[in-house]
């Protein structure tokens, strides 16, 4: 029996691990007037005020987009200064899209990080709500390692924001879809973004959004 209950503990604990790593779809919006779309060419862009951040994300982007047969181009290269680094009139955002029509966009994708929190790791509150303790000196002795280690014990949560309009002729930057992914850091950027992307394009897919079945 005791053999059971340590084997039960050490599967709970593996789940927590395995879902304190994992990057997740929070919610998701879909235009219900869109059944289906297919982009010819669509610009991303990430928003971000680290550039080079940004261009990562945008390369890597653009990179697994061209994998999944879009054309997809970078903004950071498509304008001499981004558009998102200035604040711009309605005149002037018909403008920028007027230019993305002739140059064959008829998409574009928006992402970025809306939110940044600390949370405490999944199996040392397990490990600290699971321990029995007899007495408020074993309970305080018990834990009195989360005053010297707090900083290992805790780990960063990006919550991110992703948009997808249509540039399309005879339509105002319609919102095809819109979702937030909540990405835990791994302390590597490459490997935060291939997460994220990962997330995202299952979630286009299943949506029938720029990523359709061949």
């Amino acid at each position: 029996m005791k053999l059971i209950l340590q084997f039960s503990r050490l599967f709970i604990l593996a789940l927590l691990l395995i879902n304190c790593g994992s990057t997740k779809l929070i919610q998701q919006y879909k235009n219900p007037d869109t059944a289906y779309f297919q982009a010819n060419k669509v610009l991303v862009v990430g928003i971000s005020a680290e550039k080079e951040l940004r261009r990562n994300y945008e390369k890597k982007m653009t990179d697994e987009l061209d994998k999944k047969g879009v054309i997809a181009v970078k903004s950071i290269d498509f304008f001499e200064t981004s558009f998102t680094d200035n604040k711009n009139s309605l005149a002037q955002l018909d403008k920028i899209e007027l230019r993305l029509l002739e140059a064959g966009f008829d998409a574009i994708l928006f992402t970025k990080i809306t939110g940044q929190e600390s949370r405490v790791t999944m199996v040392d509150s397990y490990r600290n709500f699971s321990k029995s303790y007899q007495s408020f000196e074993e309970y305080f002795y018990g834990n009195m390692h989360l005053y010297y280690k707090e900083q290992l014990e805790r780990y960063q949560v990006y919550t991110t924001e992703t948009s997808l309009y249509c540039i399309c002729p005879g339509k105002e930057r319609e919102l095809l879809w819109r979702g937030e992914i909540e990405v835990v850091d791994a302390n590597k950027i490459n490997r935060n973004i291939s997460s994220f992307i990962t997330v995202l394009f299952k979630s286009l897919k299943e949506n029938k959004l720029l990523i359709l079945e061949e």
